[in-house]
């Protein structure tokens, strides 16, 4: 999905809608979960203990850890913020990649025909081929040796090298006539803060995607000094949507009228088909899609899934599985037949492969149904000790129990459900309506009370820019909204002016420049100001408090350091909310 700069105050709301924090911290820490939270080591600080806690239900954190004393915490976006030690604004960034949701802050351009974006992919293709085979292509190409891939491989799957220039391709491009708009369109090139066009690949090896016609649409990239991310695709553009392609099925389609195996990584792809195993395909990295499906059904009837082996893999893979079953796909109209292929932890396709073909079979003659590879792993998720979680975990599958149509089948699910739930299948948790979608955790971010103070607070301030001393004083944290958390922190040092510049911010300013205030003197505004202010405090010291007293409703095992840090926070906190009252009764 692309963000344009029309609805970019929507986009703090879409990419929190589209991230779950469980999935984005998992990615970091391994969290167990103990209750209605999920516990794990702190990401910021060295402990042995775990003290970080993740709260699914209000999409929050919370680490207590001796290092954090009670004070990190946050959603996704103070997450990042924290542990990348980057701003409000790149961290909204790093979160909208990892969702899916491209934010597209380039100035408005006609789009480009197709086949003049078709013809700048094709010419990177080529230049990026020529840099390989050159004396500058060396790294690459022992990298490429070293992880089995021969010259064959390099030319059918159209391998190259991204040089490590700024704007080597650019220059490229326009010797060879593609059109500026063209290359911006097909993600070969971005804009930088300073106004210049600069490649989008520096130092990678590039890998064609094509799409199932065998048209080039986009590249992967692989970084060679192992600089993080590893892997980068082609931004989302008119022809490169990562959720709607599966890697190589323009060559495996042939193959795969028995079943067709989707694995995760480019690698993956390249070994087995090395191996002679001519049938895999790859979702670059994603959990695999309701599109994805839907692409590789015109093929075939059965799909084998042979994703991430780690405990942390398996885990984001069976949230996702959840997450796909209960969204609007339809298998019934899908006609597929979808199993899981587990690998020994630790190992993943690729070696496998390499190291012994006929292993790699096995696990995939092994494959198991999804429903009971779901219901095997529902531990991973829930806490099925738990009555509220245990009822979750039933109703996250009884959906592929209301659209089977195999009553041989139905028993089965049902069966294997009430042995992991260690109930008689009569004493099963009772559906919920069949026709409604298993709730996620994302929840739709509305506008509470609180949200409209900290909205108030800033329209005040923004519409009349004399106030803007008598927030000076005042911490960040009494906001609970990120945007405005940010727009806060910036009045403080910088002028108004400034922050309608910024592209991100501009259309917050403008809403809050929009918002009908009352006429009032200078001195009513400043009483209204600090009142505002003062709720601010009371609500922010409330949420304090609800967080302290989470740890002990938990049932947690805590070490002492982390019970004495949140007993001297929650005293703290008491006698802040009561001077507060006192004050505001004065």
């Amino acid at each position: 999905m692309t963000v344009s700069n029309e609805n970019q105050h929507d986009l703090v709301s879409l990419v929190k809608s589209k991230l779950d924090i469980v999935d984005l911290i998992s990615k970091y820490v391994d969290l167990k979960r103990s209750s209605r939270t999920l516990k794990g080591l702190c990401p910021f600080y060295p402990e042995n203990t775990p003290s970080f806690v993740v709260y699914p239900e209000e999409q929050t954190f919370k680490c207590y850890c001796g290092s954090c004393a009670g004070l990190s915490g946050g959603d996704i976006f103070t997450f990042m913020m924290r542990l990348e030690n980057i701003g409000f604004k790149d961290a909204l960034f790093k979160c909208a990649e990892i969702s899916g949701v491209d934010i597209n802050f380039q100035e408005k351009l006609k789009p480009q025909p197709k086949k003049d974006i078709i013809h700048a992919l094709e010419a990177a293709s080529n230049y990026f081929k020529n840099s390989l085979e050159s004396r500058y292509g060396s790294q690459g190409i022992e990298y490429l040796e070293n992880r089995g891939i021969n010259k064959d491989q390099i030319e059918e799957f159209g391998l190259g090298l991204s040089l490590g220039g700024i704007n080597t391709l650019v220059d490229h491009l326009k010797k060879v006539g593609v059109k500026g708009a063209a290359a911006v369109e097909s993600g070969l090139v971005q804009k930088w803060p300073d106004g210049t066009w600069h490649d989008f690949f520096i130092e990678r090896l590039t890998i064609e995607i094509k799409d199932e016609n065998n048209n080039i649409v986009g590249f992967g990239a692989r970084s060679l000094d192992n600089k993080l991310p590893k892997y980068i695709n082609t931004p989302q553009t008119s022809l490169f949507n990562k959720s709607n392609l599966l890697f190589g099925l323009n060559k495996a389609k042939g193959f795969i009228e028995k079943e067709c195996i989707i694995v995760e990584g480019y690698m993956d792809v390249f070994a087995a088909n090395s191996e002679g195993f001519k049938n895999v395909v790859a979702c670059m990295g994603t959990s695999v899609t309701k599109e994805q499906l839907e692409l590789v059904s015109k093929y075939t009837n059965k799909v084998i899934l042979c994703l991430d082996s780690d405990i942390a893999g398996r885990r984001a893979s069976v949230n996702n599985l959840i997450k796909l079953i209960n969204s609007d796909i339809s298998f019934t109209s899908l006609n597929l037949v979808i199993e899981i292929a587990s690998i020994i932890e630790g190992k993943d396709p690729d070696e496998l492969i390499r190291n012994n073909p006929t292993d790699w079979k096995n696990v995939i003659e092994n494959s198991i149904p999804l429903h009971s590879h779901l219901i095997n792993n529902l531990e991973l998720v829930f806490d099925l000790n738990d009555p509220i979680q245990r009822n979750q975990a039933a109703n996250s599958v009884y959906k592929i129990v209301f659209e089977n149509q195999n009553d041989h089948i139905q028993d089965e699910i049902l069966n294997l459900l009430s042995k992991k739930l260690r109930v008689l299948r009569e004493n099963l948790p009772k559906p919920e309506n069949k026709n409604k979608n298993i709730k996620t955790p994302n929840k739709k971010i509305q506008n509470s009370n609180e949200n409209l103070i900290e909205r108030h607070v800033l329209a005040l301030v923004i519409q009349n820019e004399n106030l803007k001393d008598y927030i000076k004083e005042h911490p960040d944290e009494i906001f609970s909204d990120v945007k405005y958390k940010e727009i806060f922190s910036k009045l403080k040092v910088e002028e108004i002016a400034n922050l309608e510049n910024d592209e991100l911010l501009n259309d917050f300013i403008s809403e809050l420049k929009n918002i009908l205030l009352p006429k009032s003197f200078e001195k009513d505004l400043i009483s209204e100001l600090n009142n505002c202010i003062n709720r601010l405090y009371d609500l922010h010291f409330k949420r304090q408090k609800r967080e302290q007293e989470k740890v002990f409703d938990s049932n947690a095992d805590y070490n002492d350091e982390t019970v004495k840090s949140v007993l001297t926070d929650s005293l703290e906190t008491n006698k802040l909310i009561k001077r507060l009252q006192s004050e505001q009764n004065k």
